[in-house]
């Protein structure tokens, strides 16, 4: 090892150029290794701390509220559990998680004045919570926390916001405007990664009311149920189970509707449940819908994996092409070592000695640049990464690993190319790298050249479909729209929202419960059309000023009108609502009724279809409801959809003026508010983050590839000078020696677009057929790509050569 330590400084003082480049190279390659590794791990962590965790199972279900529509849904009815248990005797435990967000806000008394929380996240379990998951409790008994009712588990962190400490056990916590809870347990900090970690306060499930009366209820899907099977059960057992459930509980909740489930089934409908491990949830979960947290994308992880091992192979033929570019001098050197009896097992240890010590340095180099990088990384990427042991315990493996792996790969070749040559021919300089050198060197750069296509045109694809959905209509008018939140609160909604609309800059206000994207209401309806069937409506309840204000186009009949009192019992239906249901689009679908547990209403018109949730989904059956309807039971509306004159981002006077007036009304109560724009652009954060993440590795690709053509192209002129010479001598041009020396690498350039290209359309057409509404791969995404690396490749080859071809004839010919 010291002499591979000698070896490598002297190669350093000799070759500075070089030996920066193969450092440089393989310390772009070393650290974004390092930073792909904690992103992964930190992704494929989650949830893994379980004791049970490979017999816990989430019962996904086919999206009932949707017609075609592919995805699952990971929300059941509160019946799903009750019929498991009945059942399902593999099955050892059940627990169901409802979001309990209603129950907000939480008073508390603090110092002998009342304060409102809005921010926490409230879910509710069942009391076999604990005994399915594994989350650790400081205080607190897991057999009983959750069995009485209006218990309340904190989080360590709201236990100390709220009481500033953490024995709290059997303090109370307000809810639900003015219902009591008792402080039963205080979770433990927690470091591990779980789908469900981000919980604030968790109820028990038998405080609500209305969960105690819904056992054979399977529509009202706002809970998630999970199942804990029993040792040695096979899951394809239990699920075999799952597939009969279905057909012999979905039907009595079908039944109340006057309808059967072999009518649902003849209407072409699907009602499945399905088992998923509780460990994909996170991960795997792109095409399953759900209520109670952020997911991940295996996608975005293979990708990344994809771009680490491409990054080390482009650092790897760095490395090779430039120490096999230096053939003349080093192949005299292993002969004159050979000659004086040289074994092979000692330039085993010199070569991958040397490749050693160049990954030790570059990995030095690499881990102090990401420990310095982290927190900038974090902000511009939107990602969470910590760069310590205690959250990557096999970060020093993998580094060690990685050094191993990469300087066998490096070494491997140099070693059997110069290993090859006869010692004879060395010493007397006849050796030439010949065709199958200069073709091997070339077919590295080609790799590098193809793996850089494909990223970039990853890259590009991913930012142009983020632009077709930032862009795209969505069928109604997003900008200027502002959703202020748990309006209720204010007393008198209808009032509230009359007085905002006299704000200056307030265009109108409708009084609501629910706004675009924030739709989650839903139930099936009878129409009066025979052999109809059932057919899912997701809804919303709205006052007579809500299509106006987001602007969608009234097709057939009118919406709701003040002066027309039977409107409390109308519906408007989009026009997916009413082709699923039969219903022609045209005048004689007005005064067409729809039934339900909550009533019947009559048609009075139908809308443009409009994408009231994001446009990874389809446009659903919608209709909308009078505010003062029974649609939903006679709960109050919760919203007030709020349309400015002007767009939202510079209103900041007219925001004020509305809290303003919130304090009017809702003195101390938590003010929040939704700008309907920033939503929709949130909900595509996963690709968002997809992309800055690939245009940042894929920057890299280009550095470690142009880092390797530039010590190509310099070694290469080196070895030309002479004909250089010879060619200015005879009256060639500066700019016809350019051209000549620049078109070799445009033609390795357009031998690796050809294979990037198919490869590239594969796979990225594949990542968009997930989504409904999506771009089309054209040429100008490959040319984009093709013109990006063509430009770099350019500079870097017609400078080096031009610098060359600059030189005075006379002094590179003067040893001739």
């Amino acid at each position: 090892m010291i002499t591979s330590i000698k070896l490598f400084i002297r190669s350093l003082k000799r070759n500075k150029l070089f030996s920066s480049i193969n450092i440089l190279g393989l310390t772009v390659g070393f650290f974004s290794s390092i930073l792909i590794y904690m992103y992964v791990q930190n992704e494929m962590s989650y949830d893994d701390f379980h004791v049970n965790g490979d017999r816990i199972y989430r019962v996904n279900q086919t999206f009932i509220w949707g017609e075609d529509n592919p995805n699952l849904f990971s929300s059941t009815g509160p019946g799903v559990g009750y019929s498991i248990l009945a059942d399902v005797p593999e099955v050892e435990q059940v627990v169901r998680i409802y979001t309990a967000n209603d129950m907000l806000p939480i008073t508390f008394e603090k110092g002998g004045q009342e304060s409102f929380y809005n921010d926490e996240y409230v879910l509710a379990a069942d009391s076999t919570f604990f005994d399915v998951f594994s989350f650790p409790l400081l205080h607190g008994d897991k057999s009983n926390c959750l069995t009485n009712p209006r218990s309340v588990i904190l989080s360590y962190d709201v236990a100390m916001k709220f009481f500033g400490r953490v024995d709290v056990i059997g303090e109370t916590v307000e809810m639900n405007h003015g219902d009591l809870f008792k402080v039963t347990g205080v979770f433990a900090p927690f470091d591990k990664n779980s789908y469900l970690d981000d919980v604030d306060l968790l109820i028990s499930l038998n405080s609500i009311e209305r969960i105690k009366t819904s056992d054979w209820n399977w529509m009202w899907t706002m809970f998630e149920t999970y199942i804990l099977i029993n040792k040695g059960v096979d899951s394809e057992v239990v699920q075999a189970k799952l597939d009969e459930l279905p057909r012999k509980h979905a039907g009595q909740t079908l039944k109340a509707m006057g309808y059967t489930y072999d009518d649902y089934l003849a209407a072409g409908k699907e009602w499945n449940l399905y088992m998923q491990p509780f460990t994909d949830s996170y991960l795997h979960s792109q095409n399953i819908y759900n209520r109670i947290s952020g997911v991940g994308d295996i996608k975005i992880v293979a990708a990344l994996i994809g771009s680490a091992v491409f990054l080390l192979i482009l650092s790897c033929i760095n490395f090779i092409n430039l120490s096999t570019a230096k053939f003349t001098s080093r192949a005299q050197d292993v002969a004159l070592r050979k000659v004086l009896g040289g074994s092979r097992a000692t330039f085993i240890k010199r070569f991958f000695g040397e490749s050693l010590i160049y990954c030790v340095v570059a990995t030095v180099v690499s881990i102090a640049l990401v420990f310095y990088t982290v927190p900038m990384i974090n902000q511009s990427l939107g990602t969470d990464l910590q760069f310590s042991m205690s959250a990557h315990p096999f970060l020093i493996l993998f580094i060690g690993l990685l050094i191993v792996i990469v300087s066998i790969v490096a070494g491997f070749y140099p070693f059997v190319f110069f290993d090859s040559f006869k010692p004879v021919s060395a010493m007397k300089g006849e050796l030439k790298t010949g065709r199958k050198g200069v073709g091997i060197r070339n077919g590295m750069l080609v790799t590098q050249y193809v793996l850089s296509f494909l990223l970039i045109i990853g890259t590009v694809t991913i930012y142009k479909q983020l632009n077709h959905w930032m862009n795209a209509n969505l069928g109604f008018e997003k900008e200027n729209l502002l959703s202020i939140e748990n309006a209720h609160w204010t007393g008198s909604l209808e009032e509230f929202a009359n007085e905002l609309g006299e704000l200056e800059g307030v265009k109108g206000t409708s009084v609501c419960d629910a706004v675009p994207l924030l739709i989650s209401n839903g139930d099936q309806f009878i129409p009066d059309e025979p052999d109809a069937g059932s057919v899912p409506l997701n809804y919303a309840l709205a006052d007579e000023n809500y299509v106006d204000l987001l602007d969608v186009e009234m097709i057939v009949g009118r919406y709701f009108n003040e002066t027309f009192s039977s409107d409390t019992t109308a519906i408007v239906l989009n026009e997916t609502a009413a082709k699923t249901i039969g219903w022609p689009i045209d005048e004689s679908i007005i005064n067409k009724k729809v039934t339900n547990w909550s009533g019947t209403y009559h048609v009075i018109g139908v809308t443009r279809d409009f994408n009231f949730w994001t446009l990874h989904a389809p446009i659903e059956p919608f209709a909308i409801f009078h505010s003062k309807s029974n649609a939903q039971g006679g709960r109050p509306l919760t919203r007030i959809l709020l349309k400015s004159s002007g767009p939202l981002t510079v209103q900041k006077e007219l925001k004020e003026k509305i809290k303003a007036k919130w304090e009017e009304f809702a003195p101390a109560r938590p003010y929040e508010e939704i700008v309907i724009a920033d939503h929709f652009a949130r909900s595509y954060q996963t690709e968002e983050r997809f992309g800055n993440v690939l245009s940042f590795f894929a920057i890299l690709t280009i550095i470690i590839a142009s880092l390797g053509l530039f010590g190509i192209v310099v070694f290469s002129l080196e070895q030309k000078l002479k004909e250089i010479g010879v060619r200015k001598v005879l009256g060639a041009s500066v700019s016809s020696i350019v051209i000549l020396f620049s078109k070799s690498y445009v033609k390795l350039l357009v031998i690796a677009f050809a294979i990037a290209t198919p490869i590239g359309y594969y796979f990225m057409n594949s990542w968009l057929s997930d989504f409904e509404y999506k771009i089309e791969l054209g040429v100008g995404i490959f040319v984009m790509a093709f013109l990006v690396l063509m430009i770099v490749s350019l500079a870097i080859s017609m400078l080096q050569t031009m610098k060359a071809s600059l030189m005075n004839p006379s002094e590179i010919l003067k040893d001739e």
